[in-house]
């Protein structure tokens, strides 16, 4: 069994009304690779160590990071089907697994093409963009479980989402010089920096309930 490191949270939330102001968390992070090697039947003996040390927790945050038609069907289903046959298998002997949630988020939001969507990832992400993960997803946590809840979310935000001065561009730089996305971006304006929905899957795993608030 695969030994994790745990990574304390602190989170401290605006003072509203009926908000739990603050959230102290405890979580493990998996690669995201550990994900996708549950698509392959021939690395499954890999991923099954990670997948042990995954069901010592109940509140999952699955983040995805593509929206392209062929990950739908090739990726992102397949790998929610094997969890999914886990999750059944392991109920039978543990039936405190019955109380599992799972936040399915979709990052990098503050892409034009799904920036408008991101106010109702369900319908307009989800349904839209990877529909037979969605349609597989739902058929098997219908809404009125409250065990599923789908996500978006942005890390930089837009350069400023205000109506009166709206600039719909990422507030993200890129270096031109052939390296990667992924671990060179960084802010374009750091004093415009309004990332969004970090908080509130982290919100809904803890509480069972939804936040209502656009800036978290």
């Amino acid at each position: 069994m695969i030994d994790l490191p745990y990574y304390p949270l602190r989170i401290e939330l605006p003072k509203v009304r009926e908000l739990c102001p603050t959230l102290e968390i405890i979580f493990k992070d998996f690669a995201g690779e550990i994900f996708e090697d549950l698509s392959f039947e021939h690395r499954w003996t890999q991923a099954q160590v990670y997948i042990n040390e995954l069901f010592t927790n109940l509140s999952w945050m699955i983040m995805l990071t593509d929206w392209q038609a062929s990950h739908d069907k090739l990726l992102y289903k397949p790998a929610f089907e094997k969890l999914y046959r886990e999750i059944s298998e392991r109920e039978q002997v543990n039936k405190e697994i019955k109380k599992l949630r799972l936040a399915v988020v979709l990052s990098k939001c503050e892409r034009g093409e799904i920036w408008p969507c991101r106010l109702e990832p369900e319908e307009d992400l989800f349904k839209v963009r990877l529909p037979e993960t969605y349609d597989f997803l739902r058929s098997k946590f219908p809404p009125h479980t409250n065990k599923l809840k789908f996500f978006a979310c942005s890390s930089f935000g837009v350069l400023n989402a205000q109506h009166n001065d709206f600039d719909p561009r990422p507030n993200r730089y890129i270096s031109d010089d052939g390296s990667s996305a992924d671990s060179t971006a960084f802010l374009r304006d750091p004093e415009k920096w309004q990332p969004f929905g970090l908080i509130s899957p982290i919100y809904w795993l803890a509480t069972g309930k939804v936040l209502n608030d656009p800036r978290l």
